[in-house]
């Protein structure tokens, strides 16, 4: 806003500054008063793998906004105020052309190479007092994005995103057969799957994971019991959380058989193992359900297919044969 509108402001020194806070925050388990805080997950990572039995010395605490932070906290970032406020130094010639590539939507493909030019391990030095917006751009909201397209853009292998596996791998892990409110499997994936952001996210991707309305999914991996929303809104029309359950549809360990499971790469989360790095279902989830994401310089959209024509289509390609060409199908 302030480099469209306001481009003056930028060349006065000291006009921008931010306010640093713990990203991550690990405390010793026989020390309490040993604590490290870490600004940026990456730079936590690397603590992580360097550090003998972090995950049996430490606890792990993950800030996730301001609210995470307890009043003690807030005394001890302002008694620390020059080292958590940090001045953006005034804009230069490169910081222009950098925040254009960063935010102009005609720039998506200047961002695809942006990205893939990241070398991971690279964060800002939070000794120094002042950060150019070189800086920040390259080193900081260079994270934020990597991050936006592994949690926006589906994996081609099972067409999930890694909310929608962590759902699908507790389902599967807790053989989740009978009905249980939607509400509490959102618990029970938060605790189990270590997910680290919202709890209303969650909710709406397990409503959207049941929903079988016409135009939602092909075969849906959860059953909808209750009211999961209807065509007329695009399923925003779906009930409360706490009123509505859901459990695992017959087909789907179908689809994701459990002898493949010792074939799956399961990732690990400040030492504890959680969901796979994706699962390999028998037949190609992205085509059956489709798969949508707006990420940073990527996006995809992927209509729904026949389930039958892509059973086909294998079976063709099986005998090594060509497949014939498919026409997006929605069931019903």
């Amino acid at each position: 806003m302030f480099d469209s509108m306001y481009p003056g402001l930028l060349e006065v020194s000291g006009f921008m500054q931010q306010f640093i806070t713990p990203v991550v925050r690990a405390t010793n388990n026989r020390n309490k008063n040993l604590i490290h805080d870490f600004y940026t997950e990456a730079e936590y990572k690397k603590w992580f793998d360097s550090e003998p039995n972090a995950a049996k010395n430490w606890t792990i605490k993950y800030y996730k906004g301001l609210g995470t932070s307890k009043a003690e906290d807030a005394r001890k970032y302002f008694k620390k105020l020059e080292f958590h406020r940090k001045n953006f130094a005034p804009a230069q010639t490169e910081d222009r052309r950098l925040l254009d590539m960063a935010f102009n939507k005609k720039k998506a493909d200047d961002r695809k190479e942006w990205l893939a030019a990241y070398q991971p391990g690279e964060w800002i030095d939070n000794n120094q007092t002042s950060v150019s917006v070189q800086e920040f751009i390259n080193k900081e909201l260079v994270l934020f994005s990597i991050d936006d397209n592994s949690r926006s853009i589906p994996s081609v292998v099972d067409g999930l995103k890694p909310g929608q596996r962590k759902i699908l791998w507790t389902s599967l892990v807790n053989n989740i057969k009978s009905e249980i409110k939607v509400v509490s499997l959102q618990g029970k994936v938060t605790e189990k799957a270590a997910y680290h952001h919202g709890d209303q996210s969650l909710v709406a991707t397990i409503v959207n994971m049941a929903q079988d309305y016409v135009g939602s999914n092909n075969i849906n991996l959860l059953v909808p019991e209750g009211s999961f929303g209807t065509r007329l809104v695009g399923g925003k029309d779906a009930a409360s959380a706490r009123y509505i359950s859901t459990y695992l549809s017959a087909i789907t360990r179908s689809i994701f058989h459990k002898n493949d499971d010792s074939l799956l790469v399961n990732l690990n989360d400040d030492g504890k193992v959680v969901e796979p790095r994706w699962y390999i279902p028998v037949i190609p989830m992205v085509l059956v359900n489709g798969a949508d994401g707006i990420g940073t310089g990527w996006s995809t959209s992927i209509p729904n297919y026949n389930p039958t024509d892509i059973i086909n289509n294998i079976r063709r390609m099986m005998r090594g044969e060509e497949p014939e060409i498919m026409v997006p199908w929605y069931r019903g």
